[in-house]
């Protein structure tokens, strides 16, 4: 993980425009919520995960395919195209980064929050256009 993903997860989750002192407390310090908190550090650890999982295999994310999801609103439904997961004119194709974390958790539907929360985080962090 690099400077730049976190730099991204700050600005999206946190309002901080960047990750640099820059010699005033008014530009270094700020008011944070607890679940802009909670979301940073969600992404942060998706993106470690992903990037170690990665790493493991000897690759690099340049050299991975981008993955298609369903999602439906924040709900994610599962890998593929929207038409194969549901009928509901809402449901939306996603592409995005890999996101090989969804192949330890996706499947053990006693984890809730993997599939509340964990997998959908990750398709907006690694959501292609």
């Amino acid at each position: 993980m690099n400077k730049k993903t976190l730099t991204t997860i700050a600005q999206q989750h946190l309002d901080v425009a960047i990750l640099e002192t820059r010699g005033s407390d008014s530009l270094d310090f700020h008011s944070v919520s607890v679940w802009g908190i909670d979301a940073a550090l969600t992404a942060a650890y998706l993106a470690g995960y992903a990037a170690a999982v990665r790493a493991a295999n000897g690759s690099h994310v340049d050299a991975l395919t981008p993955e298609r999801h369903t999602m439906l609103g924040g709900v994610w439904l599962g890998e593929g195209e929207a038409s194969e997961w549901s009928l509901d004119q809402r449901a939306e194709t996603v592409v995005t980064l890999p996101i090989p974390e969804i192949e330890p958790l996706a499947y053990h539907w006693t984890e809730r929050k993997a599939c509340d929360l964990l997998i959908p985080t990750a398709i907006r962090q690694r959501r292609i256009a």
